[in-house]
């Protein structure tokens, strides 16, 4: 099970780094424990956050800030009863700026939601 955890994640920052090929990129990512248990809550609840042209696939919910100049892809792991993880990642041209979307957006879905029991 770890290793298709791990797949997923490969995939999803392989994904994103693609995305930005043709341009300098900065890539940064951050995991965060949520206030979901499940797999299906914590994804609803990353679909929460202030990003525009939200896009929602069955592993992955992804945007961009409001600028428009980091582009944020966020995919859940549960864990077996404890407390989901979500893992947010952005791309974009301003090292400083991607790090400071990315640890907002990641601080969002740690707090959105009615935590679970």
């Amino acid at each position: 099970m770890r290793g298709i955890r791990l797949i997923v994640i490969a995939a999803l920052l392989t994904g994103i780094a693609a995305s930005a090929a043709n341009a300098a990129a900065f890539l940064w990512w951050k995991k965060v424990i949520t206030k979901a248990i499940k797999y299906d809550t914590c994804m609803k609840n990353a679909q929460r956050v202030s990003l525009t042209g939200i896009q929602v696939k069955p592993d992955e919910v992804s945007g961009y800030s409001i600028d428009r100049k980091v582009y944020v892809a966020i995919t859940c792991v549960a864990r077996n009863g404890e407390r989901a993880i979500a893992i947010v990642a952005g791309v974009g041209e301003d090292s400083g700026w991607v790090k400071q979307v990315v640890e907002a957006t990641a601080d969002e879905v740690r707090t959105a939601g009615v935590p679970e029991y």
